[in-house]
């Protein structure tokens, strides 16, 4: 099973590029002072996901979960 390493690793390559890529395409809803704690009431609302918005988090999250099997995967046959 050794033999499906180097590709595992090409997997998980093109994987972290996607799951980067896809985290960085979604739009921010929150400012940057609401990292650090600042809270606002305008800052406090939530948004509901619509269209391609929703495309991005969904995909965003597949992603993220196959990087996960993959890596659990190469994991155990190492």
């Amino acid at each position: 099973m050794t033999q499906w390493l180097p590709a595992i690793r090409v997997i998980q390559i093109i994987l972290s590029v996607a799951v980067i890529l896809f985290i960085l395409l979604q739009v921010r809803g929150a400012g940057l002072g609401s990292a650090f704690g600042a809270s606002s009431s305008a800052g406090a609302t939530f948004k509901t996901r619509r269209g391609v918005e929703k495309l991005i988090f969904n995909t965003t999250i597949v992603f993220v979960v196959l990087f996960a099997a993959v890596s659990l995967l190469g994991a155990l046959i190492r």
